[in-house]
C-alpha cells in the first residue's frame, strides 16, 4: 500500500474513534433489532455500506488494485472470516445466550489475536505486553459482571455461536495484516463488503420472504443510518486503515474501550450512576491498554508482523 506512514496519534485516534462508534452502536442497534429480523438488518445494512464506499472510491478517483488472484481470493476468505461468520454467529448467538455471557465472551477477541499471532510468529510476546492483556481482561471481566456468567444447556448454543464470532474476527485480524498493508483501504472494504453481503444475504434469505417493512419514525432512521454510516462504514475502513500500520494485537486490545465507552454513554445519556465497579474496571482496562501497546514492550526492535 502506498502513502507515508501516519503518525502514532493518528492510529491511535482511529482506534479510539473505532471503538467510539462501536460503543455507541450497541446503544442504537437495540432498537433497530427490536424493528427489524437481526439477519435482514445485517444483510440491508452491509448492502448499503458496500454501496455508499464502491460510490465514495469512484468519486475519489481511488486506485484500484491490480485486479488478479492475489487481490480478489484472499478477500473472499477475509470477507467470510470479518462479516459472514462473525456478523452471523454474534446476531443469532446473542439471541440464544444472555446479554452478559455474549458480553464476556466478546471479550475473547483480543486473547485469541494475540495466542494466533504468538503462534503464527508474527509478534513476540513479552512480559510487559502480557500483563497489560491481563490487566484489560480482569477489567472488562469486572465490568461486565463475571459472577453473572452461567454455563447451561438454554444457553450453549448461543455461547458456542459467540465463541465461534470472537475466534472468526481474530483470525481475521491476524491474518489480514500482510493483505491490508499492501492494498487500498477504501478498495479493499468495498469488496469485503460486497463479498459478505452476498454471503449474509444468503443465509438471510427466509427471514427476508417473510419480512415485512416496519413503521419509521425519525428517530428509526437517524438510528439506522447510523449503523450503516457510522458503525459499518467508517468502523470497517478506520479498522482496516490501522490494521496495515499497526500490530494485529494492538487493533484489537483497543477493543476492550468498547464496554468503558458503553458505560460513559449510559451514564450520560441515561443518567446511570458511576460506581466502584465501573470507576476500577475502567482503570484497569485503560492501564492494561497503555502496556499493551507501550513502545517499550519490544526494546530490542524483534520481529514485527509479517
Amino acid at each position: 500500500m502506498s502513502g507515508q506512514k501516519p503518525t502514532k496519534n493518528a492510529i491511535f485516534m482511529a482506534l479510539v474513534t473505532v471503538q467510539l462508534l462501536f460503543g455507541i452502536n450497541y446503544v442504537v442497534s437495540k432498537d433497530v433489532v427490536a424493528a427489524f429480523p437481526p439477519l435482514v438488518w445485517a444483510s440491508a445494512r452491509i448492502i448499503i455500506a458496500s454501496t455508499l464506499m464502491l460510490l465514495m472510491a469512484v468519486a475519489m478517483r481511488r486506485k484500484h488494485p491490480v485486479p488478479d488472484r492475489h487481490f480478489f481470493v484472499p478477500l473472499i476468505g477475509y470477507a467470510l472470516l470479518a462479516t459472514v461468520i462473525n456478523q452471523t454467529c454474534f446476531l443469532v448467538g446473542i439471541k440464544h445466550t444472555t446479554s452478559t455471557n455474549s458480553a464476556i465472551l466478546n471479550s475473547l477477541i483480543p486473547v485469541f489475536t494475540l495466542l494466533i499471532v504468538v503462534l503464527r510468529g508474527q509478534e513476540i510476546l513479552s512480559r510487559r505486553m502480557a500483563l497489560g492483556f491481563v490487566s484489560a481482561l480482569v477489567g472488562v471481566l469486572v465490568l461486565r459482571r463475571i459472577e453473572d456468567f452461567s454455563l447451561s444447556n438454554e444457553t450453549f448454543y448461543g455461547d458456542l455461536l459467540t465463541i465461534i464470532n470472537s475466534l472468526s474476527y481474530a483470525t481475521f485480524l491476524a491474518l489480514s495484516k500482510k493483505f491490508y498493508e499492501k492494498h487500498d483501504p477504501i478498495w479493499t472494504t468495498v469488496w469485503l463488503f460486497m463479498y459478505g453481503s452476498v454471503g449474509i444475504t444468503i443465509i438471510a434469505i427466509p427471514d427476508w420472504l417473510t419480512f415485512t417493512m416496519p413503521a419509521m419514525n425519525t428517530t428509526l432512521w437517524a438510528e439506522a443510518a447510523f449503523t450503516i454510516i457510522g458503525a459499518t462504514l467508517f468502523t470497517y475502513f478506520l479498522n482496516n486503515w490501522a490494521l496495515a500500520w499497526a500490530k494485529s494485537s494492538h487493533v484489537a486490545i483497543f477493543i476492550y474501550l468498547q464496554p468503558v465507552i458503553t458505560s460513559i454513554i449510559a451514564w450520560s445519556w441515561r443518567g446511570e450512576q458511576a460506581t466502584w465497579r465501573s470507576i476500577l474496571s475502567t482503570m484497569l482496562i485503560f492501564m492494561g491498554l497503555l502496556m499493551a501497546i507501550s513502545k517499550h514492550d519490544n526494546p530490542d526492535k524483534r520481529r514485527a508482523d509479517k
